[in-house]
């Protein structure tokens, strides 16, 4: 099995990191060894039609056709567009949506169902600033567009979201929809989107202020159903907010703080037996950190370093729900705040 984390370097191209491992092995991983770096200077080149924006925000997510996975991984390019890169049986291919988007806006795909019956839904906001849904039916091919979920940006609205939130979506079932999404409001509130039966609600989730653009990401482990949402308050550390039935309070996950400006990414895996939770943070001076929570300790581990870049990189981590494959947006690095 593996995992991926895309990044955007200094100059504009995409690249990803790989980390390998047997779901089977009674060892662990060596972390210095286990993650690769691929470079892809074909994808998303500067001066290119396919050329991504500065601090483009990435989402990324994997289906299965009879065990083979597609990989389908979104940005945004320089004309404010959003782009579908897959990958599918060793191609590649490039196409734009067609959808134009907040210059400043975040991108958050998740899925349920599998094989053709396979259903996608990427979030982003609108020039106006309402949260907006593109919607995927593998079977039928196309996107089309989907539902508004929110307003414009408005001061005067408590659920009005902040026009660059954050924003972070899962499915709470592998086989049905049950949508979670998270966003940040214009008076600095957090809140949850959620979807039954294709009708949204907006609901709180006990953070009444944090950071204006805290960067957010949320995870569900369906066993378990337990969920979470992970941000960064004002004095730069991570904090949990824990839903298992009813949202549960915010709580710091360690003592350690993040870089300005850093984003997060979160990824349940399993292996040796054991649920391991993954949180991933850029770092100051194009190092990427990772954080680890097991089960079995019911701890945050110490935090540990990925890797450090030959080339300045910006990194943005967003949540996915499928353990071959997670999401990493780009944001501003250390260097450039």
């Amino acid at each position: 099995m593996h995992m991926k984390i895309f990044c955007q370097s200094y100059w504009g191209e995409l690249h990803d990191l790989t980390f390998s491992y047997n779901r089977s092995s009674t060892k662990e991983p060596e972390e210095e060894t286990a993650w690769e770096t691929k470079p892809r200077q074909s994808l998303a080149r500067p001066g290119t039609d396919e050329a991504a924006m500065m601090h483009t925000p990435l989402a990324a997510v994997v289906r299965y056709d009879t065990g083979n996975p597609t990989t389908h991984l979104f940005y945004i390019s320089t004309g404010f567009k959003i782009r579908e890169v897959v990958w599918r049986n060793g191609s590649q291919t490039n196409d734009c949506l067609g959808v134009t988007v907040c210059p400043t806006t975040s991108l958050s795909v998740t899925k349920w169902g599998a094989g053709s019956q396979t259903h996608f839904r990427l979030y982003y906001q609108s020039r106006a600033g309402t949260i907006e849904e593109h919607c995927l039916d593998c079977n039928a091919g196309t996107w089309t567009k989907g539902a508004t979920l929110s307003g414009p940006v408005s001061p005067y609205e408590d659920d009005s979201p902040l026009r660059g939130t954050s924003l972070s979506f899962i499915n709470l079932s592998q086989d049905k929809p049950d949508l979670r999404g998270f966003f940040q409001t214009a008076r600095g509130s957090l809140r949850e989107l959620s979807s039954k039966g294709g009708k949204w609600s907006v609901n709180g989730i006990g953070v009444d202020a944090a950071p204006f653009r805290t960067p957010l990401a949320a995870i569900t482990v369906e066993k378990n159903k337990r969920a979470a949402v992970y941000f960064v308050d004002s004095y730069n550390r991570i904090n949990e907010v824990v839903w298992e039935g009813d949202w549960e309070g915010s709580e710091r996950i360690d003592g350690e703080s993040v870089a300005p400006g850093a984003r997060l990414a979160v990824a349940s895996l399993k292996y040796i037996g054991h649920d391991k939770i993954r949180l991933f943070s850029s770092g100051l001076v194009n190092v990427i950190t990772q954080r680890v929570w097991t089960r079995e300790n019911e701890t945050w581990g110490e935090k540990s370093t990925l890797v450090d870049f030959e080339v300045p990189t910006q990194v943005e981590v967003e949540p996915g729900l499928n353990p071959a494959l997670h999401l990493t947006n780009p944001t501003r690095d250390g260097r450039r705040v």
